[in-house]
């Protein structure tokens, strides 16, 4: 079974959604037979190359046309949603920006195996460690910390390898009509939006399972020898 996530990096419902999806998986009874693919996503793509100092708050405010103390208010509140998952987002103190380099890191490390690992750790960079995702030294020390090769590394980013690929995810979700993440399409055929809870994605999970894999009745289909309703026969 093939599950793709669309998410963006600085997303915290990408955070909270891919979260709780890996604690369903995990007691999921068929995970070795699940392969999860991670697709980019971009919520500002018209966001600075380079951190340009502003609280991750005051970008909220001017981008939805809030005042800054709403803005305040939904960060604490996506950051006590997060604390129920167990993860420690400091909202105030990250730091927006382009999210490009970070998704082409994800596509480098998932040519070598790595995307799970990839994803954990820009997530946890960006909202608990509040690292600027667009310094480049700061990509290369968390490849590194995942097992990529720093030379490597430093090389795929000065470049342009991995930009189409990145280009190539974002347009996939034009054409399946996603318009926000996170995103989950199961078997091509089931799509669950935003962070549904854990029981939720389990749910979604064993559906999509049991109808790949149908019951298959054996023998007669008399129902002899059966108890049915406090009846037997």
């Amino acid at each position: 079974m093939k599950i793709d996530i669309w998410s963006d990096i600085v997303c915290p419902f990408c955070y909270i959604g891919t979260t709780q999806f890996n604690k369903a998986l995990e007691s999921f009874a068929h995970k070795g037979d699940v392969e999860v693919v991670h697709h980019s996503f971009q919520l500002m793509p018209e966001a600075p190359l380079q951190y340009d100092g502003k609280k991750s708050h005051e970008t909220l405010a001017t981008v939805k046309g809030i005042p800054v103390a709403t803005a305040e208010e939904m960060n604490a509140r996506v950051a006590q949603l997060g604390a129920q998952e167990g993860l420690d987002m400091k909202m105030p103190e990250t730091k927006i920006v382009n999210t490009l380099n970070g998704h082409r890191l994800i596509h480098y490390a998932t040519a070598q195996g790595k995307a799970e690992e990839a994803v954990k750790v820009l997530f946890e960079a960006y909202f608990t460690a509040t690292i600027d995702l667009s310094d480049i030294e700061a990509l290369v020390a968390l490849g590194v910390r995942i097992g990529l090769d720093e030379k490597g590394t430093r090389s795929m980013l000065a470049s342009d390898d991995f930009i189409k690929e990145v280009e190539a995810d974002i347009q996939q979700a034009a054409v399946l009509g996603i318009q926000g993440v996170p995103f989950f399409v199961i078997d091509d055929t089931y799509g669950i939006s935003g962070a549904q809870g854990v029981g939720a994605f389990a749910s979604a999970l064993q559906k999509a399972w049991h109808d790949q894999h149908p019951l298959q009745m054996m023998g007669s289909d008399e129902g002899a020898n059966v108890c049915i309703d406090g009846s037997c026969k």
